[in-house]
């Protein structure tokens, strides 16, 4: 049996493809990271911008209950 060689773009696209399966991801960070490879704007600072967003989001609630 002779097995193809993928290319690294195949790979990643199955990568991106499979990884809500994962059991343990965090499904909100997991969505935002494939937007971003989908949109090709997987970048270190998109990367970080988008988790600190994803955080914000997260510490939102927290802060009204606190409050309230």
């Amino acid at each position: 049996m002779i097995d193809k060689i993928r290319s690294g773009k195949e790979v990643i696209d199955d990568f991106f493809a499979e990884i809500l399966n994962v059991n343990g991801t965090d499904e909100k960070t997991v969505e935002k990271l494939i937007e971003l490879y989908s949109e090709n704007k997987l970048t270190d600072s998109n990367i970080q911008n988008a988790l600190e967003e994803l955080k914000q989001e997260t510490l939102k609630p927290q802060k009204i209950e606190n409050n309230g």
